[in-house]
């Protein structure tokens, strides 16, 4: 009997005291967070999410708040910035190649080659050969002559129809 008295009074001691201990700093759930003390209180880094709190002892229980954290607005900034440099990429090419086009250098893509890439109808006009320009000119050069003579010919008819 002595026994059994003695083991209760020792249940009775120890267990207060066990609860009292954790009820001293916030529960850790099997080891996912990791502890520091500050302050006034504790930093709690949750090791599954990374998120930060600060925890401190409120009204006998463990309160524990966020802590203000830029890694998600970083990480949306890195997130933009990436696809923003595909983009870039994507321009730089295009730019390269439409210099490399302008400069005489072929270095462009196989499907542009063949007519089947995004660039196959071209904009840019084709330079006429000499011998087109001769033609245009000579062609300009018979109108302009006929031309003046027209005009001429109608200055004189003008100038014979005064005289009567």
């Amino acid at each position: 009997m002595k026994r059994i008295l003695i083991a209760a009074v020792v249940l009775l001691v120890a267990v207060p005291g066990a609860y009292a201990q954790g009820a001293d700093r916030p529960d850790t759930e099997g080891d996912r967070y990791v502890l520091r003390r500050v302050d006034d209180g504790l930093m709690r880094l949750d090791r599954e999410t990374g998120d930060t709190s600060f925890c401190r002892k409120r009204g006998g229980s463990w309160v524990c708040e966020a802590v203000a954290d830029d890694r998600e607005a970083l990480e949306a900034e890195i997130n933009r910035l990436v696809e923003d440099n595909g983009e870039l990429a994507r321009e730089i090419g295009r730019l390269k190649q439409r210099i490399a086009r302008l400069e005489g250098r072929d270095t462009e893509p196989e499907g542009d080659r063949d007519g089947t890439g995004p660039d196959a109808k071209s904009t840019e006009p084709e330079v006429p050969s000499d011998e087109e320009l001769d033609k245009v000119f000579r062609t300009f050069e018979k109108v302009m002559r006929r031309f003046m003579d027209m005009a001429r010919d109608l200055r004189e008819d003008y100038e014979s129809q005064d005289r009567f």
